[in-house]
């Protein structure tokens, strides 16, 4: 168990465009439980958009070591929301610091950094808590208790899926930008946007993973890697899983964010309804489920771990394991690009 923080939680983010602004919403939504103290990042004009967010933070750094170093007792917790091959050396720092951390996806790049920081949270006595925002959608979390009730049986085969067109396809998002490199990136689609039904399948499957395969294309982006993946994998229980996921094409008209077949029925959901088929009826019972922003649930998590010294929902070990799967999708696949033309 980690050490408990007073409240409310002093948090200082790291990194301050882009996704951080929904991060700074989970704040906003939890004040009393966390408040922001300081801001990081090389953009001036991201520094005053945060700032103005969280109606006006003074303490503005433009190198995290030196924030954490001069406000070291004043920080009690750091939200890391850079570019992907930042997320290990600035999470190492805030270790070494001894700051409690909340990382937004992916945990880092490759297997050697997720291999250290596993081990040096291990060691620290700090709570690291994975940015799986999406283990907080009403319906992940009321699938994940009616499997766990038996409701259909013992699974036997799980779908996640996150697909959309970036840009809205009326553009090119991420033509020079950091996304589009592969050492910035450490991918393509599938470490990025994919982590979201990677990790919400692992966690409806709820069993170690035994087999990886995939296949990839680029179809739509210019970016190096691919803008779509199909995974599938194989669980020790028996079940098998998979992920679709891309940049390229919009959701399949009647498919689901997330299915689930047992041996007694299926259970399938949105973001904000369930639907229950058990074997032998002809129509499914659907409810509509509450839930929203599903940033502000995770903030409201992170801070009552922080507080009450509990673990998160998803710490470093299974940040590691999402990533594990996500390079063996893509060794598998190895070899996609030469069938599809890069567009850089």
């Amino acid at each position: 168990m980690s050490s408990k923080v007073k409240s409310p939680v002093r948090l200082a983010i790291i990194g301050c465009g882009g996704i951080s602004k929904n991060h700074g919403g989970g704040i906003l939504a939890n004040a009393g439980k966390v408040k922001c103290v300081a801001l990081c990042d090389i953009s001036e004009e991201n520094l005053k958009a945060r700032s103005e967010q969280l109606g006006g933070v003074a303490a503005q750094f433009s190198d995290w070591k030196k924030m954490l170093a001069e406000m070291g007792s004043q920080i009690d917790a750091v939200i890391v929301c850079l570019p992907h091959h930042l997320h290990a050396a600035a999470i190492l720092d805030a270790v070494a610091a001894g700051k409690h951390i909340l990382c937004e996806k992916p945990m880092c790049i490759n297997l050697e950094e997720a291999g250290r920081i596993v081990e040096a949270v291990r060691n620290s006595g700090i709570t690291y808590m994975s940015g799986h925002n999406q283990l907080f959608m009403a319906s992940v979390q009321e699938a994940r208790r009616l499997i766990e009730a038996g409701e259909i049986g013992p699974v036997r085969w799980i779908r996640s899926q996150d697909s959309f067109l970036a840009g809205g396809g009326k553009s090119d998002p991420f033509k020079g930008k950091w996304r589009a490199s592969l050492r910035f990136q450490g991918g393509g689609e599938l470490i990025d946007t994919g982590y979201h039904p990677t990790y919400r399948l692992l966690y409806l499957a709820n069993s170690p993973v035994v087999g990886v395969r995939a296949s990839m294309s680029r179809f739509q982006q210019s970016i190096e890697g691919e803008d779509t993946a199909c995974v599938q994998v194989r669980f020790a229980s028996g079940a098998i899983g998979e992920v679709f996921t891309s940049w390229a094409m919009p959701q399949a008209h009647g498919s689901h964010p997330i299915h689930v077949t047992g041996a007694k029925g299926q259970i399938f959901g949105s973001y904000k309804e369930i639907s229950i088929l058990h074997l032998g009826e002809k129509q499914p019972q659907t409810r509509a489920l509450g839930g929203g922003d599903t940033f502000i649930p995770q903030m409201a998590h992170f801070a009552e771990c922080l507080i009450e010294g509990k673990r998160p929902i998803h710490g470093p070990e299974e940040g590691r394991e999402v990533l594990e799967v996500i390079l063996k999708a893509a060794r598998d696949a190895d070899g996609w690009q030469q069938h599809a033309p890069l567009k850089v």
